[in-house]
């Protein structure tokens, strides 16, 4: 997701949901135009996954409480789940005021969020190399990978593009604590970039014209994945990387393909519901995908998808409730499914509407 600097990520929540006759994709697409168009000097950022990019107008939360590293509850409860994942939340579709009158609130705009293993809200700050957050992966180290923007040039105002001067686009490694432990430039001017996924040892980005690399996070080197060409456009589809899948959802339909990234055979084609949110996490074992999608309406379904197969599976996770999908990850063959409760009025921290089921 790329940003000039902060106007798109502090509209990011426009709606709490966008209207019936809206998705998700659609959205993206004008996230898309908008991030084009103009770049400034103001600084913020809120945590956002490679898929999740929705304008909103972020409110700071009233107390003013500040938001500590998340690294002791990583680092301890964590251990005590086993393969629970690392769960990142996309919180920023939701902020800021909804048709209803009700708003949600972050203690601290600029971090980076996700759920503990205690199923609390922790929050990792955003450090000031970057002014933006275009999309960051968390690992299972308890390290995270940020692609971030950077204005050298605070209070010039100017066009957002792949062409803009004194600009930079940065690649970070926080440790568990939220230290740099790593910063690289990564922009090539006349290029976009994205950041679509990460492991330990290397961040896949899409470089326009059509192409994923493999960036080496140690020496900074790239290799680019022929096997995927030719490659979804990131204009016309949500792209995102994971377990040595590329899975391309097109913003013309509802389908969702995933394809192996060394030889770019596809593995399976689903077609789900349209929706206003979705967020999707491969399992540690690499055989089920899981698709959390919020309708219009505001109901929160999960989906199960073989990736040998292409079986789908649905559960329902709401009924009844105008909610909004966060997150979804692994514990082992349970998926835990992040939703926030809308407020009908009044303002109420992320905190106090998140909801979590395990399915």
């Amino acid at each position: 997701m790329t940003t000039g600097d902060i106007t798109e990520v502090i509209r990011r929540a426009a709606d709490a949901l966008p209207a019936a006759d809206s998705d998700l994709d659609a959205v993206l697409r004008r996230h898309r135009r908008n991030r084009r168009r103009k770049a400034t000097a103001a600084l913020g950022a809120v945590a956002v996954t490679a898929v999740a990019a929705i304008a909103a107008i972020v409110a700071i939360n009233p107390d003013g409480t500040a938001v500590g590293p998340a690294a002791q509850s990583r680092t301890t409860q964590d251990l005590a789940l086993g393969q629970m994942q690392r769960l990142p939340l996309n919180a920023g579709w939701a902020l800021g005021p909804d048709k209803s009158g009700g708003k949600v609130t972050v203690p601290q705009v600029r971090a980076l969020y996700e759920l503990g293993a205690d199923r609390q809200l922790d929050g990792t700050p955003v450090p000031e190399i970057v002014d933006d957050v275009r999309a960051w992966v968390p690992l299972d180290d308890g390290r995270s990978v940020v692609l971030g923007g950077k204005n050298l040039k605070p209070g010039v105002s100017r066009e957002d593009g792949p062409d803009v001067s004194d600009f930079a686009i940065r690649l970070l490694v926080l440790d568990a604590g939220g230290q740099v432990g790593l910063q690289r430039e990564v922009r090539v001017q006349g290029q976009d970039v994205e950041l679509l996924g990460a492991t330990a040892t290397t961040a896949y980005l899409y470089r326009t014209p059509g192409r994923i690399m493999a960036h080496d996070l140690a020496t900074g080197a790239e290799q680019r994945l022929t096997g995927l060409e030719p490659v979804p456009s990131w204009e016309t589809h949500s792209l995102t990387v994971q377990g040595g899948l590329l899975l391309a959802a097109p913003h013309a339909s509802c389908g969702l393909t995933a394809a192996a990234l060394d030889t770019g055979k596809q593995l399976f084609a689903a077609y789900l519901p349209c929706a206003a949110t979705r967020v999707m996490r491969l399992s540690p074992d690499g055989r089920t995908l899981a698709v959390a999608l919020s309708d219009p309406a505001g109901v929160v379904t999960l989906f199960r998808i073989d990736v040998a197969t292409g079986r789908v599976g649905t559960t329902p996770v709401t009924r009844g409730e105008r909610s909004g999908v966060l997150g979804v990850g692994w514990a082992g063959g349970t998926v835990r499914v992040v939703w926030l409760r809308l407020p009908a009025t009044g303002a109420h921290p992320l905190s106090e509407e998140l909801r979590v089921t395990d399915v």
